[in-house]
């Protein structure tokens, strides 16, 4: 239940989601393609013009995405490549309360992204997966921008707690991003393909991208896709190289880079995506994929160039930086067979079997040369190497049958993994002066090595009831985790925290109702839970001479969520409206100082309390006009023990979007999309920043210049608008020196006006 002192606010929040109609939302927030209409303008109300987006993830199965008891937004890839969405951060610019913030700290020094926030969880708490396969976790000074966007059939966001099917690490959702298949190229053909070009104003990024596929006879087909991009560092045009609230006290006469920019950098990408279907007969289909994706960036780290400050006190330490050079190899890759049976048979419909072989690397380097306060010339390389192999079996089969009267539809199987993960850290120093040489291992963030085993079993059995207008879903998952450490000779044991295996199994339940009631009318409701254990870096983080110390005594995170939705559809306009609340026990907090000490550790929260409401709806006002929209409302308050007050949990504003969608020929459609945020009014602290709010405008023209060329030209920010993203709200108001000088507010700043064009040929 959503909690009493905010059921005014709910309520206006709701209202002005009915008033809004934004675009981009959950289900039918998504843009869906008009059947154009060239004879006539005027609306046949019997006229079916809104197509249905189709889920696979939010039950495991195909089903219209109005068809489930769950909160799921489906972004179709043709909606990716005509708004110029190439990164995770821009993927989710239409989806109201879903954010992606952009890491600018000294750790990450590539302004990569940390994960998806959904509903207020993000980072590893979010199941991102590519084909089915986990995407590597984030570690402090690491990423999870694992993530390229060419050759995606369409991305899949499920809002809330989807561990039931998905796994522990599902705790508060799921990004799910499919790629193309042989068949969605040839469409029917023996062959086909097509070549696209592509630039984003925001990065001057450059890119360029090819599929081709062929049909071999009855049974076989294969596709190849290559892509390069290339790009420099984010134009945050609006940003003050003042530093603005904090200052700037960079060394900017020294060529260190103003606080309104960041570092100057070069990113290539190269993709590879590689499948063959073999279907020897209709009931048998045999699937290899190859997907190999490798990212180059290198960054002039000029921050901090000229006179070095403390990061303790803020105050000159007497040395100068003269370069610092960092430069970043990831690498992701998938290796995948998997095999579809489908028999027919009374108790078994479907059996889906994939294998697969999913590492993941992450190769960072850097130069630094600085004078010391004595007057000598040093040289440190720095290295470290975060690796996450995944070796993957999920068997999934589907039962279909009725018994004593009521349909079933039973999901069900094994969802396993093991996992090596591995984290090297070594600094060379070499005095230029004296020629002296100091290897220092495990620097960093370091922290024992493990092997990570999951082995867990669901099922789900979706029954139908009065004619099907009544299903009931039930779930459960038998959940098991094992996380077996493997200390190198640099790992640092601290007494009484020496790593240890950690174990748990847990039970998961859920629940899911939708009722059909005439008219388009539908209410549904579902009950979540999920859970979430530590990482390797939170157990087993060991650094003495930081005081950072190990947490073996951490508990997993675990969630109960609860949700209500009203939809309704019909021919030319659907919406749909959910409200949720979700009670998340042992959070855990990174970087707590142990009181009385110097020493820095993980801890367990005790509550986080998180709820709110969203709308998402769209309706064609003629056979060629079309207003879509989203928005989302939410509130959060947490605790970090039973005896602490209850503070405000920090969460986005209420955020909208709202969109015009007008085919103004056959060829051409042209777009006009606002996105709207609230002010920031509650913060987990009073010092914390609170953004103002903002209305942003994008245009975009989608022109079909031939049968087989399209262009797309896009505004993004069209007025210029200078606004702070939703990250900047875990900024304080103020900082000192060394925090203002290494990760400035104003590198929060939202982009300015950008301009994106791209050029695809079919053939």
């Amino acid at each position: 239940m959503i909690q009493s002192h905010s059921l005014n606010a709910a309520l206006r929040a709701t209202a002005a989601a009915l008033l809004v109609l934004p675009m981009a939302g959950a289900a039918f927030g998504q843009e869906a393609p008009l059947r154009q209409e060239a004879e006539t303008e005027e609306a046949d109300p019997t006229k079916p013009l809104l197509l249905e987006p189709i889920t696979v993830y939010a039950e495991r199965r195909e089903a219209a995405a109005n068809d489930v008891a769950a909160s799921v937004v489906v972004i179709p890839g043709e909606e990716i490549d005509d708004r110029g969405l190439d990164d995770m951060h821009e993927l989710m610019r239409y989806t109201p309360g879903v954010t992606v913030p952009r890491q600018t700290t000294s750790t990450d020094p590539f302004s990569s992204f940390g994960g998806f926030n959904i509903r207020g969880v993000g980072g590893n708490r979010v199941q991102m997966v590519v084909d089915g396969s986990r995407v590597a976790e984030r570690i402090t000074d690491g990423t999870r921008d694992y993530v390229d966007l060419n050759f995606t059939k369409q991305v899949e966001v499920v809002k809330g707690p989807a561990s039931v099917l998905w796994g522990s690490d599902a705790l508060g959702g799921v990004v799910a991003i499919q790629t193309l298949d042989p068949a969605d190229i040839l469409r029917g053909r023996d062959r086909g393909g097509f070549v696209r070009a592509e630039y984003d104003g925001l990065d001057k990024g450059t890119g360029v991208s090819a599929a081709f596929a062929q049909q071999f006879g009855p049974g076989w087909a294969v596709m190849l896709g290559l892509s390069r991009r290339a790009a420099s560092e984010v134009d945050l045009s609006n940003a003050r190289d003042d530093g603005g609230i904090y200052g700037c006290p960079r060394d900017v006469e020294a060529g260190a880079t103003p606080c309104g920019e960041l570092n100057p950098m070069d990113t290539i990408t190269d993709r590879v995506l590689a499948k063959a279907v073999w279907t020897p007969v209709a009931e048998h289909r045999l699937e290899f994929s190859i997907d190999m994706l490798k990212r180059n960036t290198e960054v002039q780290y000029n921050n901090g160039l000229g006179a070095v400050l403390s990061s303790f006190t803020g105050a000159p330490t007497g040395e100068t930086l003269l370069s610092h050079d960092r430069e970043l190899d990831l690498d992701r890759t998938r290796y995948a067979v998997e095999h579809t049976w489908t028999p027919g048979l009374v108790w078994l419909d479907t059996l889906r079997t994939t294998l697969a072989y999913t590492p993941h690397k992450y190769d960072r380097t850097g130069l630094r040369d600085r004078t010391l306060a004595s007057g000598a010339r040093e040289l440190t390389r720095d290295s470290l190497t975060y690796q996450e192999k995944f070796y993957e079996l999920d068997i999934q089969a589907t039962s279909r049958f009725d018994l004593a009267g009521i349909g079933h539809e039973v999901t069900w199987g094994f969802d396993g993994d093991f996992t090596k993960t591995d984290y090297e850290r070594l600094d060379v120093t070499r005095n230029l002066t004296t020629g002296t040489v100091t290897r220092s291992p495990a620097g960093g963030f370091n922290f024992a090595n493990a092997d990570t085993t999951r082995a867990d079993l669901y099922l789900q059995d979706r029954m139908s009831f009065l004619g099907g207008s009544l299903e009931v879903t039930p779930g459960v998952r038998y959940a098991t985790y094992k996380l077996d450490p493997r200390p190198d000779s640099d790992y640092a044991e601290i007494e009484g925290a020496e790593p240890r295996v950690k174990k748990s199994e847990e039970v998961l339940v859920s629940l899911g109702a939708l009722y059909r009631f005439g008219g388009g009318w539908q209410v549904w409701g579902h009950y979540g839970e999920g859970f979430k254990m530590p990482t390797a870096q939170q157990y087993y983080t060991s650094l003495p001479s930081f005081d950072l110390i190990p947490a073996p005594d951490l508990k997993p995170e675990s969630v109960k969520s609860i949700e209500i939705g009203l939809r309704h559809e019909a021919p030319r306009h659907a919406f749909g409206i959910t409200a949720f609340d979700a009670k998340y026990e042992d959070f855990i907090q990174n970087f707590w100082q142990i009181p009385e000490t110097g020493q820095i550790t993980y801890r367990n929260l005790s509550k986080v309390h998180i709820w709110g409401v969203e709308f998402d709806g769209q309706v064609a006002l003629t056979d060629r006009l079309r207003l879509t929209g989203a928005a989302t409302w939410q509130e959060g308050s947490q605790k970090a023990d039973a005896d602490s007050k209850s503070v405000p949990h920090t969460l986005p504003p209420l955020t909208a979007t709202a969109g015009l969608s007008w085919a103004a020929t056959d060829a051409l459609t042209l777009d006009l999309v606002g996105i709207f945020a609230d002010d920031v009014t509650r913060t987990e602290s009073e010092d914390r920043f609170e953004p103002d709010g903002y209305a942003l405008f994008d245009v975009f023209a989608i022109w079909q210049v031939t049968r087989n060329a399209t262009l797309n030209l896009g505004v993004k920010n069209l007025f210029d608008k200078r606004y702070f993203e939703a990250n900047a709200a875990t900024y304080g108001r103020t900082a000192s020196s060394a925090v203002a000088a290494a990760n400035p507010i104003e590198l929060q700043t939202g982009p300015g006006r950008v301009f994106t064009a791209s050029l695809q040929m079919e053939f």
